[in-house]
């Protein structure tokens, strides 16, 4: 095997605090934001395979001052906690696009 491929097998991600407390919306606002500004909305939902990923890996800060927008960022539930399905009504999957709908009629 070459040095290059075992590093790259090596690889891990850094180290981050998650918590099961994960359905949440990260807003972001120009500082010059009043009631009333009728700015337009922006909704991010972050990728990651609907198994890894969250909210607070996105800043969206800069983009609500230098493009005068609302930014909201939002989390879902992920891996079996948001899909995980028996096939019948007693666990029928897809929270977590539930929790993507829920935060979207929110905004």
């Amino acid at each position: 095997m070459n040095a290059m491929f075992v590093k790259v097998l090596n690889m891990t991600l850094p180290s981050t605090s998650m918590s099961e407390d994960c359905l949440y919306l990260n807003i972001f606002t120009p500082a010059h934001t009043h009631e009333g500004s009728n700015l337009p909305v922006m909704v991010w939902i972050h990728g990651g395979l609907l198994v890894m990923g969250m909210a607070s890996m996105y800043d969206g800060s800069a983009l609500a001052a230098f493009e005068d927008v609302i930014v909201v960022v939002t989390q879902y539930r992920l891996g079996v906690l948001g899909f995980f399905s028996t096939g019948d009504i007693h666990a029928t999957g897809n929270w977590g696009y539930l929790d993507q709908v829920a935060a979207l009629h929110w905004v």
